[in-house]
């Protein structure tokens, strides 16, 4: 945790020597499952909320011919996450929320054909701050050697978004996260990824 509050603290600092410092509220729904485990799961539907700052790097901005605009684009936020599974003795839920932390790499198209699209790409840190279960029990649906009862807190993922710029105050995204660490770290017969798929909004307050 020490390591995450230096990381803030960072930004924070980058944030306010930057003359073009913009920031916003972001917020997407989306479909969340875990790769590999939970036979015959679907994808559980879930908002995240959080907030987001955009940062220019002016330094690589100055030639005239760049067609790109680049950013650090930090987004800290709330995101319910998990998955459900279909048994003949009823479903099972996995209802997992996360803490998470990405940092970005924002590219914005100004020119040509892709004028007002964007693409972000970058580490994501998410912290389970809540765990919960429902449905029948692994006993009760037959598993027997599931060890899926130790869930990994710390959760390390790639994070990439596709966007379009409505407007000064407003973008719409397409975003897909794929984790990088086991969510059970117990369960070795597969690699038990999140994976995250969804559809947003970002809105700037300046």
């Amino acid at each position: 945790m020490r390591k995450f509050y230096v990381i803030l603290s960072f930004l924070f600092s980058v944030f306010f020597f930057s003359q073009e410092f913009k920031w916003g509220m972001t917020g997407n729904v989306h479909s969340s499952s875990i790769e590999g485990i939970h036979d015959f799961s679907r994808g559980r539907i879930a908002p995240s909320l959080g907030f987001f700052a955009e940062i220019p790097l002016e330094t690589f901005q100055r030639s005239i011919y760049s067609p790109l605009r680049y950013y650090i684009f930090p987004v800290l936020e709330y995101s319910m996450e998990g998955e459900k599974t279909i048994l003949e003795q009823g479903r099972q839920y996995f209802r997992n929320d996360f803490v998470a932390l990405a940092l970005y790499g924002k590219f914005h198209f100004y020119r040509g054909f892709f004028e007002n699209f964007y693409f972000m790409v970058g580490p994501r840190v998410a912290y389970n701050i809540s765990e919960k279960r429902a449905g029948p029990t692994n006993q009760e649906a037959g598993y027997t050697n599931l060890r899926d009862d130790d869930m990994k807190k710390l959760n390390i993922s790639a994070s990439s978004a596709f966007g379009y710029v409505v407007s000064d105050k407003m973008e719409l995204y397409l975003r897909y996260d794929h984790g990088l660490t086991k969510v059970y770290p117990n369960y070795t017969d597969h690699k038990t990824w999140n994976r995250i798929l969804g559809i947003g909004v970002s809105y700037y307050f300046n």
